[in-house]
């Protein structure tokens, strides 16, 4: 939006929520700021990188807190590892830990810096490239099985894949290289919480002449002959909702294509074979979270606490059985997200569900609390006195703010046959 006002369109945003940034934003209980879903944000802090250089040239004033470590991962047999943001100090830690796997490491870390610069070029440039061959069908569990033969460092090298809502198996090499680098070019946390740079974004985009609308829902997207011809919308408060139509000659819908395709569209206008392979897609799986705004706990004890609990060594199991839950404390890097002497903690579960299924949410989502606070408890000693808030979101919350299919975490699953053109 801001890059087409400052090209001279003139723009309308519209947005369902009360805010603006869908997954990235905040809410507030009690005095504590609470992130709705992301925390952390590769790139956007260093100027040298596309996506920093950009926030620089559209005059995005965000301030960004470097992240170090990265993650952290407690292991099942007690063993914990921090992913440290300088790349050099990640590779020589790891040797320590596997020297045995030197040699495998330094070959497989050939290939993830090989596909990350191709994949820049093929992604982010739009050329093609036959260097990319040997890797577009290629998992990162085939890609871990090619060159590490430890069982531990096997699943240690797969320890993040919750944040891409997709087992190991069927995640693209790809995918996980270009993000898995992006990490030591910076990984930031936004100072004053997701909420700031959602804002910042939107305030650069009335500043060059934009419109934001908030609590307003993109109903139809109007065709005429072949062509959009503009949108339907309904806003205002909840008891007092209008519908307008907008006429523009340009829509870019930044929301789920399914639904677009089966709700949004004059059904007369699209494929029903193109709208039949959309439904074939995967989805990422959900992320349940839990928001606890904590009182008395100390900086430290956050800070060992930090990071994913693996129940088991097979991470192809994320969804199901291995993974237990991750612990996240913002106030580690933003103390303002917290009254004086309060914490803020984010437990996140990522779950493979049935999502139709569950007819009673209210159940789901309290399961998960008890299991949230159960594992947490074993982590900070008489924690049930130092709540002063907890609220939680299930599956069902992320799709009423967002209207992601099935609440799910980065819409579809980023799998080898799933990537760029599939």
């Amino acid at each position: 939006g801001n890059l087409l006002a400052k090209a001279g369109l003139d723009v309308l945003l519209v947005e369902q929520h009360y805010v603006a940034g869908g997954y990235c934003s905040t809410f507030r209980r009690r005095g504590y700021i609470f992130d709705a879903a992301t925390h952390f944000y590769p790139l956007l802090g260093n100027p040298d990188t596309i996506t920093g250089q950009l926030l620089r040239d559209l005059g995005v004033t965000t301030e960004w807190v470097k992240m170090d470590p990265v993650d952290q991962f407690h292991f099942p047999d007690g063993s914990f590892f921090a992913v440290s943001a300088d790349y050099d100090t990640y590779m020589a830690d790891l040797k320590r830990r596997f020297p045995a796997e030197a040699d495998a490491l330094d070959s497989f870390f050939a290939d993830v810096r090989r596909v990350y610069y191709y994949g820049l070029l093929n992604y982010f440039r739009w050329r093609d490239t036959p260097h990319l061959d040997p890797y577009r069908d290629l998992t990162l569990r085939q890609a871990l099985d090619r060159h590490i033969r430890d069982r531990k460092l096997k699943p240690l090298l797969a320890a993040d894949v919750p944040h891409w809502g997709s087992p190991p198996s069927r995640t693209s090499f790809i995918f996980d290289s270009m993000l898995r680098l992006s990490y030591f070019l910076g990984n930031y946390y936004p100072v004053g919480g997701s909420q700031v740079f959602a804002d910042d974004l939107s305030q650069r985009l009335e500043e060059q002449g934009g419109h934001v609308h908030l609590r307003t829902l993109a109903r139809r997207i109007l065709t005429e002959g072949g062509r959009v011809r503009g949108v339907e919308i309904e806003t205002g408060p909840p008891k007092k909702r209008t519908r307008h139509t907008i006429r523009a000659d340009l829509v870019i819908h930044n929301g789920d294509l399914l639904r677009a395709c089966e709700e949004m569209f004059d059904p007369s206008e699209i494929d029903p074979a193109f709208v039949e392979d959309l439904r074939q897609l995967r989805p990422t799986m959900p992320c349940f979270l839990a928001h606890i705004g904590l009182r008395d706990v100390s900086h430290q004890l956050l800070n060992d606490i930090s990071g994913y609990y693996w129940e088991n060594w097979d991470s192809d199991e994320v969804g199901r059985s291995a993974l237990r839950f991750k612990v996240f404390s913002p106030t580690l890097f933003e103390p303002r997200m917290a009254p004086e002497g309060g914490q803020v903690v984010i437990i996140q579960r990522v779950r493979e569900i049935d999502y139709g299924s569950i007819d009673d949410w209210p159940a789901h989502k309290a399961a998960f609390e008890r299991h949230a606070l159960s594992n947490l408890e074993q982590l900070i000693p008489g924690l049930k006195e130092k709540i002063v808030v907890m609220t939680s979101a299930s599956a069902k919350t992320s799709f009423r703010y967002t209207l992601n299919r099935r609440g799910a975490m980065l819409g579809w699953e980023m799998s080898p046959e799933q990537l760029g053109k599939g």
